[in-house]
């Protein structure tokens, strides 16, 4: 018989955390669970520590493999998974001992293609321990059951990205249970190929793929621990690159839908993602080598292909002009910037 829920978690550089996270899943009070850990190429002791687990616990099965990224691992446990449900787990982060019962008991009632809900941040500098996590105003859904109708008026129109230059109202692979063979059904997988917010395509697609979903405001079930090591809070070199295949790819997957006009949303990703790539900087000490970098990605001949629109976007003062200047420099109509 197949286990309730398939519980995934790449692992990689997380020896620190990795058995608060693992234990997490062991002590859940749902019991019928399959924990898979995909070993990513991890250089310290995690590979050694997952087969330790695998060893002791029969629901506890390993996968090791290459360096490929989160998209390439969570791939990997989905290629395996036998459970009903589907459900992401960061490796640094941990889970509340009742968090997938009830996840999987709404899925049951609702009978829906997924379940999201709300985290908890816990750990964050500057911020109190186990605090709701937040996203701006325009991001933010409502608790409840959404059916498609409710999807296309309310999830739709700020799907891809906001006219705030922000990312979709449903982003984050670890967010939600999902149903297993509504993910097969649809193809549903991670693009390999993006290696930083690739879970933003796959939070798209599930979207549209789904007929229906539940939305659990109170926060519960998840904490989202701050790491300071993870690739979200360091350097990333391949940004840039990885933000033009987001656009490309999401352009193949969305210029053309039949069910709504998102032709204005692209314009807002492919904005979002300049600047997210602009915003790469912060994490550069040099003021030479991060003036090279935000001269290498503005002088990108594909930036010119993007015809980046101005109109019906809503940011402050400061980033108005910030966006002109980009989009003088794509044309460009100035030599320096």
């Amino acid at each position: 018989m197949s286990p309730l829920v398939s519980v995934i978690i790449p692992v990689y550089n997380v020896e620190q955390y990795l058995h608060r996270c693992v234990d997490s899943v062991l002590n859940q009070t749902l019991q019928d669970l399959e924990i898979i850990l995909v070993d990513d190429g991890s250089p310290d002791q995690s590979p050694v520590f997952c087969d330790q687990y695998a060893a002791r616990y029969s629901n506890v099965k390993v996968v090791h493999k290459e360096n490929g990224g989160l998209a390439s691992a969570r791939n990997a446990g989905m290629r395996i998974a036998e459970g009903k449900y589907i459900f992401f787990l960061d490796s640094d982060d941990w889970l509340d001992p009742d968090g997938l019962q009830l996840l999987y008991e709404t899925a049951e009632r609702e009978q829906v293609d997924f379940v999201r809900f709300r985290a908890i941040h816990t750990g964050w500098p500057g911020r109190p321990e186990h605090i709701p996590g937040t996203l701006e105003p325009i991001r933010e859904l409502v608790s409840g059951y959404y059916d498609r109708q409710r999807i296309l008026k309310e999830v739709y129109p700020r799907l891809l990205a906001t006219s705030e230059l922000t990312m979709g109202s449903i982003v984050g692979a670890c967010g939600a249970l999902y149903n297993h063979s509504f993910l097969i059904k649809y193809n549903l997988w991670f693009y390999e190929i993006v290696k930083f917010s690739e879970d933003q395509i796959f939070s798209a697609c599930v979207v549209r793929a789904a007929s229906n979903f539940v939305y659990i405001g109170t926060p519960c079930v998840y904490h989202y621990c701050y790491n300071p090591s993870s690739i979200s809070k360091s350097f990333r070199e391949g940004r840039w690159n990885s933000c033009k295949e987001t656009i490309r790819l999401v352009e193949e997957e969305f210029s053309h839908d039949t069910e709504y006009d998102f032709s204005l949303q692209l314009n807002w990703l492919r904005w979002f993602c300049v600047l997210l790539a602009l915003n790469e900087r912060k994490y550069i000490s040099s003021a030479k080598d991060k003036t090279e970098y935000c001269k290498s990605v503005l002088r990108d001949p594909v930036i010119k292909d993007y015809h980046l629109k101005i109109k019906g976007i809503h940011v402050s003062r400061k980033q108005f002009i910030l966006l002109v200047l980009i989009k003088l420099k794509a044309a460009g109509a100035i030599a320096r910037i």
